[in-house]
């Protein structure tokens, strides 16, 4: 058995890792509101990120949650969110977390299930 380190291996694991870690701040800022059709999203913050409650009201099987600053930031552009998978099933709740802190920004978000079409949302996070 072969156990010298592959410097290969090795630098393909670091670029991995920091394509991980730059994917992170993707999911940072995200936020939520009132809902028009086949699903209802709210939100709640604490010290340590976003709760992201999606209920559906018609949508189901699996989704996909969008969010982009729209406006509202005052110094750097918080990061968007796009198709962020969940399951979420019929009359149930789904929760998404998000790392992050409140940043004032009005947001463009969206749920996305097969099922149920898309539910537009501009929500203030």
């Amino acid at each position: 058995m072969n156990t010298k380190p592959n410097p290969k291996k090795s630098a393909f694991a670091a670029i991995g890792a920091a394509v991980a870690a730059a994917a992170v701040p993707a999911v940072l800022f995200t936020g939520a509101g009132t809902a028009q059709a086949a699903s209802t999203i709210n939100t709640a913050s604490d010290a340590l990120g976003v709760t992201v409650n999606v209920h559906s009201t018609g949508s189901e099987g699996l989704c996909f949650y969008s969010a982009e600053p729209w406006f509202g930031w005052t110094t750097v552009k918080p990061l968007p969110v796009y198709k962020v998978p969940f399951i979420l099933q019929a009359n149930q709740d789904y929760n998404l977390w998000f790392p992050g802190i409140q940043t004032g920004t009005t947001w463009k978000a969206k749920v996305e299930c097969p099922v149920g079409g898309v539910d537009y949302f501009n929500p203030v996070y």
